[in-house]
Protein backbone atom coordinates (compact mmCIF):
# COMPACT_ATOMS: atom_id res chain seq x y z
CA UNK A 1 0.00 0.00 0.00
CA UNK A 2 1.75 3.09 -1.28
CA UNK A 3 -0.49 5.49 0.79
CA UNK A 4 -1.30 5.47 4.77
CA UNK A 5 -4.30 4.50 6.26
CA UNK A 6 -5.81 6.84 8.53
CA UNK A 7 -6.39 5.15 12.17
CA UNK A 8 -6.82 6.68 15.30
CA UNK A 9 -5.30 5.52 18.98
CA UNK A 10 -7.34 7.09 22.08
CA UNK A 11 -5.81 5.95 25.22
CA UNK A 12 -8.87 7.35 26.86
CA UNK A 13 -10.84 4.58 25.31
CA UNK A 14 -11.77 1.17 26.98
CA UNK A 15 -10.08 -0.86 24.29
CA UNK A 16 -6.26 -1.88 24.19
CA UNK A 17 -4.14 -0.32 21.49
CA UNK A 18 -4.03 -3.44 20.07
CA UNK A 19 -7.60 -4.14 19.81
CA UNK A 20 -8.07 -0.50 18.33
CA UNK A 21 -5.90 -1.31 15.57
CA UNK A 22 -7.27 -4.70 14.25
CA UNK A 23 -10.98 -3.46 14.87
CA UNK A 24 -10.28 -0.48 12.41
CA UNK A 25 -8.58 -2.79 10.10
CA UNK A 26 -11.58 -4.69 9.47
CA UNK A 27 -13.72 -1.90 9.15
CA UNK A 28 -11.48 -0.62 6.40
CA UNK A 29 -11.21 -4.20 5.16
CA UNK A 30 -14.92 -4.58 5.39
CA UNK A 31 -16.47 -1.39 3.90
CA UNK A 32 -14.27 -1.71 0.80
CA UNK A 33 -11.36 0.90 1.46
CA UNK A 34 -8.82 -1.71 1.69
CA UNK A 35 -9.69 -4.76 -1.46
CA UNK A 36 -8.55 -8.15 -1.46
CA UNK A 37 -4.80 -7.97 -3.32
CA UNK A 38 -3.35 -5.29 -1.76
CA UNK A 39 -0.77 -5.38 0.82
CA UNK A 40 -1.08 -4.21 4.38
CA UNK A 41 1.47 -1.04 5.91
CA UNK A 42 4.59 -3.05 7.19
CA UNK A 43 4.74 -3.55 11.25
CA UNK A 44 7.54 -1.05 11.26
CA UNK A 45 5.60 1.56 8.90
CA UNK A 46 2.17 1.09 11.00
CA UNK A 47 3.41 0.91 14.21
CA UNK A 48 5.64 4.37 13.31
CA UNK A 49 2.73 5.79 11.61
CA UNK A 50 0.64 5.06 15.39
CA UNK A 51 3.64 5.36 18.00
CA UNK A 52 3.12 1.79 18.87
CA UNK A 53 5.19 -0.81 19.64
CA UNK A 54 6.37 -3.43 16.31
CA UNK A 55 5.29 -6.12 18.23
CA UNK A 56 1.76 -4.56 18.97
CA UNK A 57 1.32 -4.66 15.16
CA UNK A 58 2.45 -7.90 14.63
CA UNK A 59 -0.18 -9.22 17.26
CA UNK A 60 -2.83 -7.61 14.87
CA UNK A 61 -1.25 -8.89 11.82
CA UNK A 62 -1.18 -12.17 13.25
CA UNK A 63 -4.63 -12.42 14.77
CA UNK A 64 -6.49 -11.12 11.19
CA UNK A 65 -4.13 -13.82 10.00
CA UNK A 66 -5.94 -16.47 12.38
CA UNK A 67 -9.48 -15.06 11.39
CA UNK A 68 -8.72 -15.94 7.73
CA UNK A 69 -8.53 -12.41 6.73
CA UNK A 70 -4.84 -11.83 5.68
CA UNK A 71 -1.57 -14.08 4.95
CA UNK A 72 1.55 -13.33 6.10
CA UNK A 73 4.40 -14.07 4.05
CA UNK A 74 7.79 -13.07 5.19
CA UNK A 75 10.08 -10.39 3.21
CA UNK A 76 6.97 -10.04 0.86
CA UNK A 77 4.63 -8.55 3.65
CA UNK A 78 0.72 -8.97 4.77
CA UNK A 79 -1.62 -9.56 1.95
CA UNK A 80 -5.61 -8.79 1.98
CA UNK A 81 -6.77 -12.35 1.18
CA UNK A 82 -9.65 -12.71 -1.27
CA UNK A 83 -11.81 -15.22 0.20
CA UNK A 84 -15.24 -16.70 2.10
CA UNK A 85 -13.92 -15.05 5.54
CA UNK A 86 -13.02 -11.69 3.65
CA UNK A 87 -16.31 -11.89 1.82
CA UNK A 88 -18.67 -12.42 5.17
CA UNK A 89 -16.47 -9.11 7.10
CA UNK A 90 -17.27 -7.35 3.97
CA UNK A 91 -21.29 -8.53 3.94
CA UNK A 92 -21.26 -8.16 8.09
CA UNK A 93 -19.68 -4.51 8.01
CA UNK A 94 -21.34 -3.16 5.46
CA UNK A 95 -24.31 -4.35 6.98
CA UNK A 96 -23.28 -2.65 10.36
CA UNK A 97 -21.98 0.28 8.25
CA UNK A 98 -25.03 1.26 7.14
CA UNK A 99 -26.90 0.66 10.93
CA UNK A 100 -24.17 3.33 12.45
CA UNK A 101 -24.43 5.69 9.85
CA UNK A 102 -28.34 6.17 10.49
CA UNK A 103 -27.97 6.34 13.93
CA UNK A 104 -25.00 8.47 14.13
CA UNK A 105 -27.66 10.89 12.06
CA UNK A 106 -30.04 10.40 14.49
CA UNK A 107 -27.68 11.21 17.19
CA UNK A 108 -26.99 14.80 15.30
CA UNK A 109 -30.56 15.26 14.93
CA UNK A 110 -31.61 14.96 18.50
CA UNK A 111 -28.61 16.82 19.71
CA UNK A 112 -26.98 14.04 21.54
CA UNK A 113 -23.52 14.29 22.73
CA UNK A 114 -21.99 11.34 20.20
CA UNK A 115 -19.03 10.71 22.90
CA UNK A 116 -21.24 9.98 25.28
CA UNK A 117 -24.02 7.81 23.67
CA UNK A 118 -21.32 5.64 22.42
CA UNK A 119 -19.75 5.07 25.81
CA UNK A 120 -23.43 4.38 26.97
CA UNK A 121 -24.03 1.86 24.30
CA UNK A 122 -21.11 0.10 25.15
CA UNK A 123 -22.00 -0.38 28.62
CA UNK A 124 -25.53 -1.19 27.77
CA UNK A 125 -24.00 -3.60 25.68
CA UNK A 126 -22.00 -5.37 28.78
CA UNK A 127 -25.45 -5.28 30.50
CA UNK A 128 -26.89 -7.50 28.43
CA UNK A 129 -23.93 -10.03 27.46
CA UNK A 130 -24.31 -9.97 31.86
CA UNK A 131 -27.60 -11.91 31.50
CA UNK A 132 -26.31 -14.56 30.20
CA UNK A 133 -25.82 -16.96 32.87
CA UNK A 134 -23.19 -19.36 31.30
CA UNK A 135 -20.07 -17.57 29.51
CA UNK A 136 -20.41 -17.84 25.54
CA UNK A 137 -17.08 -20.41 24.87
CA UNK A 138 -16.58 -22.86 22.81
CA UNK A 139 -13.93 -25.68 22.81
CA UNK A 140 -13.18 -27.05 18.88
CA UNK A 141 -11.28 -29.77 18.67
CA UNK A 142 -9.66 -30.74 15.09
CA UNK A 143 -6.14 -32.15 13.34
CA UNK A 144 -3.82 -29.80 11.49
CA UNK A 145 -4.20 -31.24 8.25
CA UNK A 146 -7.92 -30.34 7.53
CA UNK A 147 -9.32 -26.45 6.98
CA UNK A 148 -9.60 -25.81 10.64
CA UNK A 149 -9.30 -22.12 9.91
CA UNK A 150 -12.79 -22.83 8.00
CA UNK A 151 -14.54 -24.59 10.73
CA UNK A 152 -13.58 -22.31 13.71
CA UNK A 153 -14.77 -19.09 11.76
CA UNK A 154 -17.71 -21.18 11.01
CA UNK A 155 -18.80 -22.08 14.53
CA UNK A 156 -17.85 -18.24 16.13
CA UNK A 157 -20.59 -16.83 13.03
CA UNK A 158 -23.52 -19.31 13.65
CA UNK A 159 -22.69 -18.74 17.60
CA UNK A 160 -20.96 -15.36 18.07
CA UNK A 161 -19.09 -17.73 20.80
CA UNK A 162 -15.18 -17.28 21.89
CA UNK A 163 -13.81 -20.53 20.25
CA UNK A 164 -10.50 -22.12 21.22
CA UNK A 165 -9.42 -24.63 18.86
CA UNK A 166 -6.80 -27.67 20.05
CA UNK A 167 -5.36 -30.11 17.51
CA UNK A 168 -5.24 -33.89 17.98
CA UNK A 169 -2.07 -34.24 17.04
CA UNK A 170 -1.00 -32.09 20.32
CA UNK A 171 -3.22 -34.10 22.31
CA UNK A 172 -1.99 -37.17 21.61
CA UNK A 173 1.73 -35.87 22.38
CA UNK A 174 0.74 -34.49 25.75
CA UNK A 175 -1.19 -35.53 28.81
CA UNK A 176 -2.09 -32.34 29.72
CA UNK A 177 -3.32 -30.37 27.01
CA UNK A 178 -6.83 -31.82 26.72
CA UNK A 179 -7.30 -31.15 30.39
CA UNK A 180 -5.99 -27.70 30.53
CA UNK A 181 -8.58 -26.83 27.64
CA UNK A 182 -11.65 -28.13 29.02
CA UNK A 183 -11.06 -25.66 31.78
CA UNK A 184 -11.75 -23.25 28.92
CA UNK A 185 -15.41 -24.74 27.88
CA UNK A 186 -16.54 -27.94 29.02
CA UNK A 187 -18.51 -27.72 25.51
CA UNK A 188 -16.92 -29.21 22.98
CA UNK A 189 -17.20 -28.69 18.60
CA UNK A 190 -15.46 -31.73 16.35
CA UNK A 191 -16.11 -32.75 13.11
CA UNK A 192 -17.71 -35.91 11.65
CA UNK A 193 -13.96 -36.56 10.23
CA UNK A 194 -13.01 -37.29 14.18
CA UNK A 195 -16.17 -38.30 15.83
CA UNK A 196 -15.15 -41.70 17.23
CA UNK A 197 -11.81 -39.86 18.09
CA UNK A 198 -12.91 -37.58 20.33
CA UNK A 199 -16.03 -39.39 21.94
CA UNK A 200 -13.45 -41.63 23.11
CA UNK A 201 -11.14 -39.00 24.52
CA UNK A 202 -13.78 -37.14 26.16
CA UNK A 203 -15.21 -40.90 28.16
CA UNK A 204 -15.59 -40.04 31.61
CA UNK A 205 -15.49 -36.27 31.48
CA UNK A 206 -18.81 -34.22 32.05
CA UNK A 207 -18.73 -32.44 28.89
CA UNK A 208 -21.05 -31.30 25.89
CA UNK A 209 -20.17 -32.59 22.15
CA UNK A 210 -21.54 -31.36 19.33
CA UNK A 211 -20.18 -32.93 15.76
CA UNK A 212 -20.52 -30.74 12.64
CA UNK A 213 -20.24 -31.19 8.99
CA UNK A 214 -19.37 -29.67 5.65
CA UNK A 215 -20.37 -29.57 2.33
CA UNK A 216 -19.30 -28.35 -1.18
CA UNK A 217 -20.96 -25.63 -3.12
CA UNK A 218 -22.79 -28.03 -6.28
CA UNK A 219 -20.89 -25.43 -8.50
CA UNK A 220 -17.46 -27.23 -8.28
CA UNK A 221 -19.01 -29.92 -8.58
CA UNK A 222 -20.41 -29.07 -12.32
CA UNK A 223 -16.49 -27.66 -13.41
CA UNK A 224 -15.37 -30.69 -12.05
CA UNK A 225 -18.07 -33.04 -14.45
CA UNK A 226 -16.99 -30.76 -17.69
CA UNK A 227 -13.41 -31.99 -17.76
CA UNK A 228 -12.10 -34.34 -19.98
CA UNK A 229 -12.33 -37.98 -19.00
CA UNK A 230 -9.08 -38.90 -16.87
CA UNK A 231 -8.25 -35.64 -16.12
CA UNK A 232 -5.32 -35.60 -13.36
CA UNK A 233 -6.64 -33.25 -10.88
CA UNK A 234 -4.79 -32.18 -7.47
CA UNK A 235 -6.31 -31.78 -4.01
CA UNK A 236 -4.43 -28.90 -2.11
CA UNK A 237 -5.08 -28.71 1.98
CA UNK A 238 -2.98 -28.09 4.95
CA UNK A 239 -2.52 -31.89 5.14
CA UNK A 240 -3.15 -34.75 2.62
CA UNK A 241 -5.54 -35.88 4.93
CA UNK A 242 -7.38 -32.64 3.98
CA UNK A 243 -6.51 -33.09 0.62
CA UNK A 244 -8.38 -36.73 0.53
CA UNK A 245 -11.33 -35.79 2.20
CA UNK A 246 -12.00 -33.14 -0.44
CA UNK A 247 -11.16 -35.77 -3.45
CA UNK A 248 -13.77 -37.93 -1.35
CA UNK A 249 -16.40 -35.40 -1.59
CA UNK A 250 -16.03 -35.16 -5.07
CA UNK A 251 -16.34 -39.20 -5.85
CA UNK A 252 -19.20 -38.92 -3.49
CA UNK A 253 -21.00 -36.82 -5.99
CA UNK A 254 -20.60 -39.21 -8.72
CA UNK A 255 -17.76 -38.11 -10.08
CA UNK A 256 -15.20 -40.67 -10.86
CA UNK A 257 -13.78 -39.65 -14.63
CA UNK A 258 -11.26 -37.88 -12.90
CA UNK A 259 -7.78 -39.02 -11.44
CA UNK A 260 -7.74 -37.26 -8.32
CA UNK A 261 -4.12 -36.46 -6.15
CA UNK A 262 -4.09 -35.35 -2.36
CA UNK A 263 -1.61 -33.30 -1.17
CA UNK A 264 -0.30 -31.22 1.80
CA UNK A 265 1.00 -27.42 1.42
CA UNK A 266 4.29 -28.07 2.68
CA UNK A 267 4.89 -31.07 0.78
CA UNK A 268 6.58 -28.52 -1.41
CA UNK A 269 8.38 -30.91 -3.73
CA UNK A 270 4.62 -33.50 -4.13
CA UNK A 271 2.58 -30.06 -4.42
CA UNK A 272 4.87 -28.51 -7.70
CA UNK A 273 4.78 -32.31 -9.08
CA UNK A 274 1.78 -31.88 -8.85
CA UNK A 275 0.54 -28.38 -10.20
CA UNK A 276 2.96 -29.67 -13.05
CA UNK A 277 0.95 -32.49 -14.06
CA UNK A 278 -2.41 -31.72 -13.13
CA UNK A 279 -4.84 -30.40 -15.69
CA UNK A 280 -6.73 -28.25 -12.41
CA UNK A 281 -5.69 -27.66 -8.78
CA UNK A 282 -8.31 -27.42 -6.20
CA UNK A 283 -7.37 -25.60 -2.74
CA UNK A 284 -9.22 -24.93 0.18
CA UNK A 285 -9.26 -21.60 1.40
CA UNK A 286 -6.66 -21.69 4.13
CA UNK A 287 -4.25 -22.37 1.44
CA UNK A 288 -5.53 -21.26 -1.50
CA UNK A 289 -3.60 -17.90 -1.57
CA UNK A 290 -0.76 -19.27 -1.41
CA UNK A 291 -1.10 -22.49 -4.08
CA UNK A 292 -2.43 -19.88 -6.75
CA UNK A 293 1.22 -17.88 -6.84
CA UNK A 294 2.80 -20.71 -7.75
CA UNK A 295 -0.24 -21.70 -10.85
CA UNK A 296 -2.73 -19.18 -10.76
CA UNK A 297 -3.90 -20.44 -14.31
CA UNK A 298 -4.61 -23.82 -12.73
CA UNK A 299 -5.66 -23.53 -9.24
CA UNK A 300 -9.45 -22.87 -8.37
CA UNK A 301 -10.91 -22.58 -5.26
CA UNK A 302 -13.02 -25.50 -3.23
CA UNK A 303 -15.79 -23.37 -1.53
CA UNK A 304 -16.77 -25.30 1.41
CA UNK A 305 -20.12 -24.25 3.29
CA UNK A 306 -20.94 -25.87 6.59
CA UNK A 307 -24.18 -27.79 6.49
CA UNK A 308 -27.42 -26.33 7.26
CA UNK A 309 -27.96 -28.79 10.00
CA UNK A 310 -24.46 -27.99 11.88
CA UNK A 311 -25.50 -24.37 11.82
CA UNK A 312 -29.11 -25.34 13.57
CA UNK A 313 -27.04 -27.75 15.68
CA UNK A 314 -24.17 -25.00 16.46
CA UNK A 315 -27.06 -22.15 17.46
CA UNK A 316 -29.01 -25.16 19.91
CA UNK A 317 -26.19 -26.16 21.63
CA UNK A 318 -24.50 -22.89 22.27
CA UNK A 319 -27.33 -21.50 23.50
CA UNK A 320 -26.66 -20.13 27.70
CA UNK A 321 -28.26 -22.25 30.03
CA UNK A 322 -30.92 -20.05 32.20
Amino acid sequence: MDYPIKLTIDPTVALEANIQVKEQLKWLIGIGHISPGELLPSTNVLAAQLGLNRNTINWVYHHLQEEGIVSMHKGRGTLVLDNPQTDELRRSRMLMHELLERTIEEVRLKSINAEAFFTASLAYGLMQISEQTTARKLLFVECKEHDHPFYSNEIRRVTGAEVKTIFLEDIESSDTILTDALEFSAMVVTTLNHHDQVKRLLTGKEVKLCVIGAQVETSTFLEIARLVEGSPVTFVCLGKAGGQWMAKRVHEAGLHSIKPYAVGIHDHAQLLACLENSERTYASAAVYSKVRELAPDKVRRFPMLLEKSSETLLIDFSQPTK
